[in-house]
C-alpha cells in the first residue's frame, strides 16, 4: 500500500508547480457494508459487455425482489435472481448488503477521517504554519468520499504523509475543473421548430406522453443540480428551488450566499429538469419536481474536485432522489481516477443514482466522474437519433482498486451507459430568457428528469438502499430505444432513453403506486 501511495505522491509532486499542492486524501476506516454487493455488481457490469440487447437488463418482478429481502431466501428464488446475471438489481438482491440510513452513513464517513485529522502529523503541520504566520493548509471533510481536501500542503510534508498517517487509501490531486464546453445554437432545423408543445427532447424521451398516460410529472421528487448555480427568479423556475448552497475551491460552503448563476449553464440544466412553459413550450422533463442546487463551478474560474465532492455531501444530506452532474474533467486514457468512486457508492447506498455527463471532447475521450464505474453516464443524441459528434465514450479499465475486490480486477467496462437528447436543446437562461444549447450537459438532465418521472409514477421510491438505485438504472437502461451497435457501444451506450417505456416496464413488473 505504501508503494502505491508513494507513486501517487511522486506523480502529484512531479506534475505540479510551486512548493505546495492541493490534494484529496481518501481514508479507509469503518466499513459500511458495501462489500456485500460490490463483487456481484462489478461482475454484472463485466457481463454487460456481452449483452446483445438492452432488454436483458430489465429487472425481475417486484414480488421476487420482495422475497429476496426475507431472512431466508429459497433456493428457487436464488436461482431466478442468479439467472439475471447482467441485472444490477438482481445481483444486489443476492448480496447481503445492509441498508443504512443517511445519518449513520455520514457518521461512519466522518469517523473514517479521524485518524488523519487527529494525527500528530497533522497537528505538527498546522502548528508549524501557525508559528511561522504563513497561510497554512486548509482541511475540509468530505464524508461521502471518505476523504479530506487539503489545500497548500508543503511538498516535504506531502512526501512524508503516506508513512506518517495509517489508514490512507489514496492521495489524489484536487484537480481544477473548467466549465464544460457547450455551444449556443443559432439556427434550428425545421424538424425541431415543428415541436410546438414542448422542447423536442421532452417529446423524444416520452416525457410529454408520460404526463398524460400516467399523470406523473415528478411530484414529490427532489433533484440535486451540481453546476454553475441557477437563476431562481426565472419565470420557468420560480418556486422550484428548495435548497441552495455555494462552495469554494477548498470545498467550504460560502456563508450568506443566495441563489445566482455565474454563467448560463446551470439555469439551462435546471430548466430541462423542471422548467415550465412560460416560453410557450414545455422545457422541463419533470416540471412538478423540486431542485436542490449547489454552485460547484464558477463560470469564469471553473471549480475543483473538492467543490463537487462537497456538493455531493450536501445533496445527500438534503434527501435528494437523484443527483445531476453536467460537469467533469477530461480523461484521455482507459484508466480512470477513482476520486469519486466512494462518494458515488455512498449515494447508491442511499438509493440515489448519480447521473453524469460523459463529456464533449468526442470519441475515445470521457470525463470524470461520468466515466466512473458506478456513475450513470449519459451521451448526447440529436433529433434524428444520431450520436452527437462531440459526445464522448470509450472502453475504460480499472487495474487496481481499494474498493473493488481483487478477484474482479482488471475490470473493463464501457461508457456511456445511455444517451439522451443533447443537440439544440431549448431551455431557460438567466434574466428571463431562453436559448438552445448543445452538449452532453444538456443530455444529462433529460436522464435525471426521467428518473424523477419514473419515481413519481411507481412505488420504487418506497424501496430503501442500493436496490432502489440499481432498479432505477436497470429500468431506464433496459427500456432504451436501442441504437448503434448490438448491445452497449461507445457512442450511444445501450441506446436513447424512453421514460414512457421504462414506466410501462416497471408497472408490468409490479412496481405500482
Amino acid at each position: 500500500m505504501t508503494s502505491h501511495l508513494q507513486r501517487q505522491v511522486e506523480k502529484i509532486i512531479d506534475t505540479g508547480q510551486g512548493q505546495s499542492r492541493d490534494v484529496i486524501i481518501r481514508m479507509g476506516g469503518p466499513e459500511v457494508d458495501t462489500r456485500g454487493f460490490m463483487p456481484l455488481a462489478s461482475e454484472a457490469i463485466r457481463r454487460r459487455l456481452l449483452v446483445s440487447s438492452a432488454r436483458d437488463l430489465l429487472p425481475v418482478d417486484a414480488d421476487l425482489l420482495a422475497r429476496s429481502a426475507s431472512k431466508k431466501v429459497s433456493a428457487n428464488t436464488r436461482r431466478k435472481l442468479a439467472s439475471r446475471s447482467s441485472s444490477l438489481t438482481a445481483q444486489t438482491a443476492l448480496s447481503v448488503a445492509t441498508v443504512i440510513g443517511r445519518v449513520a452513513l455520514r457518521a461512519a464517513g466522518l469517523e473514517a477521517l479521524a485518524p488523519l485529522l487527529d494525527s500528530d502529523f497533522m497537528g505538527k503541520v498546522l502548528a508549524e504554519a501557525s508559528e511561522k504566520r504563513r497561510k497554512g493548509p486548509v482541511t475540509q471533510k468530505l464524508w461521502s468520499a471518505r476523504s479530506v481536501a487539503m489545500t497548500r500542503i508543503k511538498l516535504e510534508d506531502l512526501a512524508k504523509l503516506p508513512s506518517e498517517v495509517p489508514g490512507i487509501q489514496d492521495i489524489y490531486p484536487n484537480r481544477r475543473l473548467s466549465l464544460p464546453n457547450y455551444a449556443r445554437v443559432q439556427s434550428l432545423p425545421q424538424t425541431i421548430r415543428d415541436n410546438k408543445a414542448s422542447a423536442w427532447g421532452v417529446h423524444a424521451i416520452g416525457a410529454l406522453a408520460t404526463w398524460g398516460a400516467y399523470g406523473a410529472r415528478g411530484e414529490g421528487m427532489k433533484i440535486a443540480v451540481l453546476d454553475t448555480g441557477v437563476d431562481a427568479e426565472h419565470p420557468d423556475l420560480v418556486g422550484k428551488i428548495n435548497d441552495w448552497a455555494e462552495f469554494d475551491a477548498d470545498g467550504n460552503e460560502v456563508a450568506g450566499s443566495t441563489a445566482h448563476d455565474t454563467d448560463e449553464h446551470g439555469t439551462h440544466v435546471a430548466g430541462t429538469l423542471v422548467g415550465g412553459k412560460v416560453s410557450g413550450q414545455w422545457i422541463g422533463v419533470a416540471p412538478a419536481a423540486k431542485l436542490a442546487v449547489a454552485m460547484v463551478l464558477d463560470g469564469e474560474k471553473g471549480g475543483t474536485d473538492a467543490q463537487v465532492l462537497a456538493g455531493i455531501d450536501w445533496a445527500l444530506e438534503r434527501g435528494v432522489h437523484v443527483i445531476n452532474m453536467s460537469l467533469g474533467g477530461l480523461t484521455l486514457f482507459p484508466d480512470v481516477p477513482n476520486t469519486y468512486t466512494t462518494a458515488i457508492i455512498e449515494a447508491l447506498q442511499l438509493g440515489v443514482p448519480v447521473v453524469a455527463a460523459i463529456g464533449n471532447e468526442g470519441g475515445q475521450t470521457t470525463g470524470s466522474p461520468g466515466n466512473d464505474l458506478f456513475a450513470y453516464a449519459v451521451g448526447a443524441t440529436d433529433h434524428e437519433d444520431r450520436a452527437a459528434g462531440f459526445s464522448g465514450g470509450r472502453t475504460q479499465i480499472i487495474r487496481e482498486s481499494n474498493v473493488l475486490p481483487p478477484e474482479s480486477l482488471p475490470l473493463p467496462y464501457l461508457k456511456p451507459d445511455v444517451s439522451a437528447p443533447g443537440v439544440a436543446i431549448h431551455s431557460a437562461i438567466p434574466n428571463g430568457k431562453w436559448a438552445a444549447f448543445s452538449g452532453t450537459s444538456m443530455a444529462t438532465p433529460h436522464a435525471a428528469g426521467a428518473i424523477a418521472l419514473l419515481l413519481s409514477a411507481t412505488s420504487i421510491a418506497d424501496i430503501d438502499g442500493p436496490q432502489r438505485a440499481f432498479l432505477i438504472q436497470d429500468l431506464l437502461t433496459g427500456s432504451v430505444e436501442e441504437l448503434g451497435e448490438t448491445g452497449q457501444d461507445q457512442r450511444f451506450g445501450f441506446g436513447r432513453i424512453d421514460v414512457l417505456r421504462a414506466i410501462g416496464a416497471a408497472i408490468e413488473r409490479g412496481f405500482v403506486v
